[in-house]
């Protein structure tokens, strides 16, 4: 087969080094390309930011842009090498931005709107591959790049995201896409094998907590207190959502938000806060005095969740109880159903001990079209490692080094990982499972940022002129011509 080096659209394959080519592929990070090339002319090195594409005969092997370019001079102006690093079309999420919220959405709907508004259809992303995947109650993005949009969408659904070479954007289940070959104790397609097991990020207990502000309560409540002759403000049990009715001595009274206070209000209730008190206007009431105050309660957004099954098999091995208690605070979680939901994909991915796999092979020792790439459901099935049958493992990681002489080889490092019954791998990154916690969970609080321009528009007319002889006179409301102080007379 016939390789293929484009650089800006230009073919760039007679001044690539050979066997110099260098690919890694990593789940939920930009795929990076190396190579080395030489050129006769320092006008003939790649620029920066230019698309490259690198095809073995129709199959893609890289595609991105280039982000960084070394150049060496060999001899004085005789030739020079340049070494070129470029990364995956991916790596243009990093750079754009969302502000957005989404209510009762698919996932397809949710990243096809992402795609068309904040990234564009000039990058020429295809969002065909994304399936329709769940309706999602509320999730919000506030001013976060489009890469980690799509990591909380990841998290919440548990549809793995990536870009292949040809500008597919995917969603799907882990096992949705087979690697192309399985690896057995006796297969003769690996060249060695390692395999460890992690049990320090097992998380069996999860909570959840979600947006400061709450959800509304359903079911109203009522607190009674006594005046004192000081007191004027009181601290309720809960944050109010909404006040149904404030008594004095049974009597209803008016009142309102602190922010809304009117004239008339007797009472105002906090906005931000759980308390309510009196107008300045009111006299302070008397032990004798019994105020009653009904409203909606906000109820903090917190949700729990076990793995039973995990529990019991780490309280048989350690002699404990078995639970391995985790904690997200994420403030764009705007309701109970999304933290529960964020919880139990917690426990799918963590409630069992993690499995850290690499194998390493070469495309002599692989059928003809197997190609192993991140993302990819490897089964494996290795009594002499514990995992005595079929188990699915998600590759995480896969280097590719070309080697090239007679025929070209390709040699892969493959990186996979996962609980042992095979559905999420453990390399991800801990600081996007926080959340960050700086979104909001209400989507019409989110700031759009726009630029303002002050603008003028003149035109040129010819001015009307209308000439008064003096002396004016001071006339009766609407007379004309008006007089003005000191330039006129009394009639």
């Amino acid at each position: 087969m016939a390789k293929t080096l484009t650089v800006a659209a230009v073919n760039y394959l007679p001044k690539l080094r050979t066997s110099s080519v260098r690919i890694t592929e990593q789940l939920r990070k930009t795929g990076v390309m190396s190579f080395l090339a030489t050129t006769d002319n320092i006008a003939d090195a790649p620029g920066e930011g230019s698309e490259v594409v690198y095809k073995d005969d129709t199959r893609f092997l890289f595609g991105g842009y280039i982000t960084k370019v070394t150049n060496d001079e060999l001899g004085i102006a005789s030739q020079y090498t340049h070494s070129v690093e470029v990364s995956g079309y991916d790596s243009i999420f990093n750079n754009k931005i969302i502000a957005r919220g989404y209510t009762d959405k698919t996932l397809a709907y949710i990243v096809a709107d992402i795609i068309t508004d904040f990234v564009g259809a000039s990058y020429g992303f295809n969002v065909t591959n994304v399936a329709t995947g769940p309706t999602i109650e509320t999730i919000s993005f506030d001013h976060i790049s489009v890469r980690d949009a799509f990591k909380k969408l990841e998290k919440l659904t548990g549809y793995i995201w990536w870009v292949d070479y040809e500008k597919n954007l995917y969603f799907q289940l882990e096992t949705a896409t087979a690697a192309p070959e399985i690896v057995t104790d006796t297969s003769a397609n690996i060249e060695s094998i390692n395999i460890a097991y992690d049990t320090t990020q097992v998380r069996n207990d999860v909570t959840v907590i979600g947006s400061a502000d709450g959800f509304q309560s359903l079911d109203p409540i009522t607190e009674t207190f006594i005046g004192d002759s000081e007191l004027r403000s009181w601290s309720l049990e809960a944050k109010p959502s909404e006040v149904i009715s404030i008594k004095v001595n049974t009597v209803s009274q008016q009142f309102s938000l602190d922010v809304n206070e009117r004239e008339a209000d007797v009472f105002v209730y906090s906005y931000s806060g759980q308390s309510f008190k009196q107008t300045e206007a009111q006299t302070t009431l008397t032990a004798s005095d019994t105020i009653e105050i009904s409203y909606y309660p906000r109820l903090p957004i917190i949700e729990r969740k076990e793995d039973t099954t995990s529990i019991a098999f780490f309280a048989a091995k350690d002699g404990g109880n078995g639970h391995y208690l985790y904690t997200i605070k994420d403030t764009s979680i705007g309701s109970i159903a999304e933290a529960g939901d964020r919880a139990q994909q917690e426990l799918n991915d963590y409630a069992d001990a993690l499995v850290e796999g690499t194998i390493v092979t070469r495309s002599g020792l692989l059928t003809a079209g197997s190609y192993f790439a991140p993302g990819q459901a490897l089964t494996v099935n290795l009594p002499s490692y514990g995992l005595s049958t079929d188990t699915v493992f998600t590759i995480q990681e896969v280097r590719i080094a070309v080697s090239e002489g007679d025929t070209t080889e390709y040699q892969y490092t493959i990186k996979f990982g996962g609980k042992p019954v095979g559905l999420k791998e453990f390399l991800e990154d801990l600081a996007a499972k926080q959340g960050k916690g700086t979104e909001v969970a209400d989507a019409t609080e989110i700031l759009i940022i726009k630029n303002v321009k002050d603008t003028m528009e003149a035109a040129e007319t010819t001015p009307t002129i209308i000439k008064d002889t003096p002396p004016y006179i001071w006339g009766p409301s609407g007379s004309s011509p008006v007089g003005k102080w000191n330039l006129a007379e009394w009639s």
